[in-house]
This record gives structure tokens, C-alpha cells and sequence, in this order.
């Protein structure tokens, strides 16, 4: 009796599972997660990849707000999504956040610029150190409350919660112009968190120094009107340095050089500020054109 072999049976297929995200999506998905908690607090957001590229984010609540509300909710978090340099599009149901736009990092440089040339002036943060922001000494820890001040102008300044949601989220472009945008945005990102740390190791030493005027005499007023006129001349320091050379143009700054709280604290110190404005003209050597550009550097 012939037996008909039996037929090979094809090996069984495995289906592929699902595609694990990229690293760079998900830095990405972490940051868009925490500027849009912060916009809509109290409230859960969703956040997912896009299958064509990018991200998806909607408000995840048992009971969806009415939708002249969530089109309110989508477009300030599309705002505030947007100010990072990502191009958003945004609803009643969902935002969603593609790639990067060179009109919204353009704009991002815009804002760090203003931010910085806002930093430089020390004047209101030390007005509020002094004041201690309005709390009362009495009965606390002098600790708890420069604490307490320092967290509040921390908060005042907006920019470093802003860029803590960016903190180990490095940022990438595979063109070139695109390249360059974000590497300013970084360098300006750099430069005013600098800043910003500045005004609260201000905020930090002038409040410190109202409690130990005021632990002694026990008087706030003459304590933070000393601690004040003590302060006031290394906050306006920037003002005494004239003609410097390495003093570079601004709208704001009447040619001023860019000073950091150090730097004025040094400039205080010393007597002698600049040079002088002008020089007799019979000592004023002739140069000529080579020279005049050399001297420009």
C-alpha cells in the first residue's frame, strides 16, 4: 500500500510587533507633556506619537470640557508649544505637534533676546529681595524665608520653569538653516538661565542679609533701607562703565557692555571706571585705515 507523503507545512509566521519609539520622539513626548500640564493644570493630557511624524496631545478627563473650552485649552497650550519651535496645529478635540518651524524658532530667538536684555536690570529684583517680597519676619526661620523669597522671584522671572521642561532634551535637525536656528536658540538658553541664576544668588545674599540687619536692631525698615543703599551701588553698577571697548551696541543699553551681577560687584569696587571720554587733540595720534578697523575688533 503506497502512502501519499504529506505535504511540508510552511513555518509558522511571526507578526511583527509593535515599533518601539524613538529616542528623540519620546525626550520630545516628555517635553510637550510637561509644557502642556503646566498650561491646563489639574487636569490629565495625553500624549502620543503621530503615526505620520510628530505628536498627538488631548485633555484625558472622565468628563471632556465643553468645546468652546477645550478649543480655548488646545490653542494655549498650541501657544506655549509653539514658543519651544515647533510648528502646532490646534482644535476642539486635539493638538497636534509636527516638526520644527523656522518661523516659530525665529521667534524663540526673538524672546530669548528680549529676556536677556530684561535681565540685565537687577533693580526690581532687588527691590522685592529687600522687601522680602511682602512676608513677615517674625516668628520664621530665616532660613525658610529667604527660601520662600527666592521662590518667588524664581517664579516672577518665568524663564527658568520654562526651561527646566527642556532640561536633557537635546534638539536636532537634519537641514542645515534649521541646524543653525537651533543652536542660537540653545547658546541664548545658556545665556539667560545664567542670568536668571544671577538675580536669584542676588535675591538669595540681599534677603539673607534683611534678617541678620533685622535680627539685630529689630527694626525692618532701617534694615532694608540699609541692606538697600548697601546693594545699590554694585545693582547700578553698569552705569559707571563709559566708552569701554568692549561695550556692544543694543536698543536698550546705550552702548553699555553686557554686565553680569560679578562683574558689576567688581566694578564697584574699584575707583577708577573707563577711560576717559575724550582725548586732547594734540596728543591724539593719527592712524590710519588698517589701524582704525584693527582697533574696531
Amino acid at each position: 500500500m503506497s502512502i501519499e507523503p504529506r505535504a511540508r507545512v510552511a513555518p509558522e509566521r511571526v507578526l511583527p510587533g509593535p515599533v518601539p519609539m524613538a529616542p528623540e520622539t519620546a525626550a520630545q513626548q516628555r517635553v510637550v507633556q510637561r509644557i502642556c500640564a503646566r498650561v491646563v493644570p489639574g487636569m490629565e493630557v495625553g500624549v502620543a506619537e503621530l503615526p505620520p511624524g510628530g505628536l498627538q496631545v488631548w485633555i484625558d478627563t472622565p468628563a471632556p470640557p465643553a468645546e468652546h473650552e477645550s478649543w480655548v485649552l488646545y490653542h494655549r497650550m498650541a501657544r506655549e508649544v509653539a514658543l519651544v519651535g515647533w510648528h502646532c496645529e490646534a482644535d476642539a478635540d486635539r493638538l497636534l505637534v509636527l516638526g520644527w518651524s523656522a518661523a516659530c524658532l525665529h521667534n524663540r530667538v526673538r524672546l530669548l533676546q528680549s529676556g536677556l536684555r530684561r535681565l540685565t536690570d537687577f533693580g526690581p529684583t532687588a527691590q522685592r529681595a529687600v522687601q522680602l517680597d511682602g512676608r513677615d519676619p517674625d516668628g520664621r526661620p530665616a532660613a525658610e524665608l529667604v527660601a520662600d523669597v527666592c521662590a518667588s522671584i524664581e517664579r516672577r522671572l518665568r524663564w527658568p520653569e520654562r526651561l527646566a521642561e527642556l532640561h536633557g532634551f537635546e534638539r536636532g535637525s537634519g537641514l542645515p538653516h534649521l541646524q543653525l536656528l537651533l543652536a542660537q536658540v540653545t547658546g541664548l538658553e545658556a545665556k539667560v538661565a545664567g542670568a536668571c541664576e544671577e538675580h536669584l544668588v542676588m535675591a538669595r545674599v540681599l534677603a539673607r542679609a534683611v534678617c541678620e540687619h533685622y535680627a539685630l536692631h529689630a527694626d525692618l525698615i532701617r534694615a532694608q533701607r540699609e541692606v538697600l543703599a548697601e546693594s545699590r551701588r554694585w545693582v547700578h553698577a553698569s552705569s559707571m562703565i563709559r566708552g569701554s571697548a568692549t561695550a556692544r551696541p543694543s536698543s536698550t543699553g546705550g552702548g553699555r557692555p553686557h554686565m553680569g551681577l560679578a562683574e558689576r560687584r567688581i566694578a564697584a569696587s574699584v575707583i577708577n571706571h573707563g577711560v576717559p571720554r575724550a582725548t586732547p587733540a594734540a596728543v591724539t595720534p593719527r592712524v590710519g585705515h588698517a589701524d582704525l578697523e584693527e582697533g574696531a575688533r
